[in-house]
């Protein structure tokens, strides 16, 4: 007898197979998908904290960075989108340089401050250096720092513990 394709119960043990390899599969695929988004973002977050400093330095004129709701610094590093602006003292405006979204709901990110200032030489206002803390959902088990020092420089890092915020 000739078998012209695949039985029935062929087609439906195949398909188990595949649902059960799939479900194995999703959990680490979710992780990975907020890892990289973390990556990504934080990544961005630095890049923009360099070009800030080096906007500051270039143009001699200072340089704040902070979570804008409508049009103050509210401080919800994790709500709202955070904003790169020119500070122009003389003519007392402000320039959008750039604009960093807010991140997903799930995701918090944390700094004691609520917004930062370059000053004209690249350097940070008084006090303002620290660290940022990027906590995933609470399930899982690494975080990310950004430690940016009183020069203005900043350093990037991944952690493989819980987020101690």
């Amino acid at each position: 007898m000739i078998s012209r394709g695949l039985s029935l119960i062929e087609l439906l043990v195949a398909l188990l197979v595949l649902v059960i390899l799939l479900s194995i599969a999703a959990p680490a695929m979710s992780e990975l998908m907020h890892r990289q988004h973390a990556s990504s973002y934080m990544q961005q977050f630095s890049r923009h904290l360099h070009f800030a400093r080096i906007q500051a330095s270039s143009s001699q004129q200072p340089v704040k960075i902070c979570p804008i709701q409508g049009q103050h610094c509210q401080g919800q590093w994790q709500h709202d989108p955070i904003q790169l602006l020119l500070l122009d003292p003389i003519n007392n405006e402000t320039v959008l340089l750039r604009e960093l979204p807010a991140l997903k709901n799930d995701h918090r990110l944390s700094y004691h401050r609520q917004q930062l200032q370059f000053r004209r030489d690249g350097s940070l206002d008084a006090l303002e250096n620290g660290t940022f803390y990027y906590c995933p959902p609470s399930r899982y088990q690494w975080h990310y720092r950004l430690v940016l020092n009183q020069a203005g420089r900043n350093r990037l890092k991944r952690y493989e513990q819980a987020c101690p915020i």
